[in-house]
């Protein structure tokens, strides 16, 4: 009986180590978000992320170079091949998001892109660096 539970807990273990999700990717990298001059962007009292270092289906920060997705004369940028497809297709709007401060809608190929402060990754996306300071005040 009780081996028998013990090959339920590990069977219940595996197949959530085997179901996980290119969301899941950033715990791969590191549990804490490292930036460097690589990988940002720095000017007075703002920290720009690096765009292809941004997950744009997922909106999180990565810590490496995504994958490229060229759109329109824009690019965008996906950590596997589902969010490359997601991309491509602008399945369920991905390739926009909206500004924190206004409500606006942006395209993430073009917007100001900086982490969320406390929350492990995320990013947000603001129509420019003006409405970020604003908002970040």
């Amino acid at each position: 009986m009780k081996t028998k539970r013990i090959f339920l807990v590990l069977g219940v273990l595996a197949i959530g180590l085997i179901s996980t999700s290119c969301a899941d990717k950033v715990n791969q990298e590191k549990k804490t978000t490292v930036q460097t001059k690589e990988n940002i962007v720095k000017s007075e009292k703002t920290v720009q992320l690096k765009s292809s270092y941004v997950c744009y289906v997922n909106d999180r920060f990565m810590g490496a170079e995504q994958i490229p997705v060229a759109v329109d004369g824009k690019t965008y940028y996906g950590c596997c091949a589902g969010c490359v497809d997601k991309l491509k297709k602008n399945l369920g709007n991905v390739r926009y998001a909206t500004d924190p401060l206004t409500g606006t809608k942006v395209d993430k190929a073009t917007a100001f892109i900086v982490l969320k402060p406390h929350a492990n990754g995320v990013v947000l996306y603001f129509e420019s660096e003006d409405n970020y300071k604003k908002y970040s005040r």
